[in-house]
């Protein structure tokens, strides 16, 4: 330490400390005597209650070992119903040649597979049905599977 003022005071201070412990270790040595026990009741003694063992709980000496678990079986379900197969689509040739209006009816004039035909809505043309047309495509319906044809242009 740089100044000797404060290593005597330091030097105090320990010296005070270490004489309050020795005084409290040397003087507690009075002779008191030591406070009387009380005696156990009797009746205590008498009523012992049988021994028994109860084991609802956890062991001690296992608390960090791995719990077994359980296997717990997954629910197997059955497969869903397999869906039907969609219909195949053929590879026909259709082509649309014009259309005509007569009568106020119109009639679409369409070749399916080399063979030409005249239909308005709903008419068959061999297995296809005319169904349905919008502003640029006409719409023929074979065994639930429809089959769009590009107009032609006028």
């Amino acid at each position: 330490m740089k100044s000797r003022w404060t290593t005597c005071l330091l030097l105090a201070v320990v010296v005070a400390v270490w004489g309050v412990v020795a005084w409290k270790i040397f003087a507690a040595a009075d002779n008191t005597p030591p406070a009387a026990r009380p005696k156990p009741s009797e009746t205590a003694a008498e009523t012992a209650a049988a021994d028994t063992l109860r084991l609802d709980y956890a062991d001690p000496f296992l608390k960090g070992a791995p719990r077994p678990v359980a296997a717990v079986r997954s629910v197997v379900r059955g497969l869903p119903p397999a869906k039907p197969a969609p219909p195949k689509r053929e590879r026909v040739k259709i082509v649309h040649l014009g259309t005509v209006r007569s009568a106020g009816k119109q009639l679409y004039i369409l070749t399916v597979g080399g063979t030409q035909y005249e239909l308005t809505h709903g008419e068959s043309a061999g297995d296809f049905v005319f169904a349905d047309c919008d502003g640029d495509s006409l719409y023929l319906r074979k065994e639930g599977v429809m089959y769009g044809v590009k107009r032609c242009e006028p």
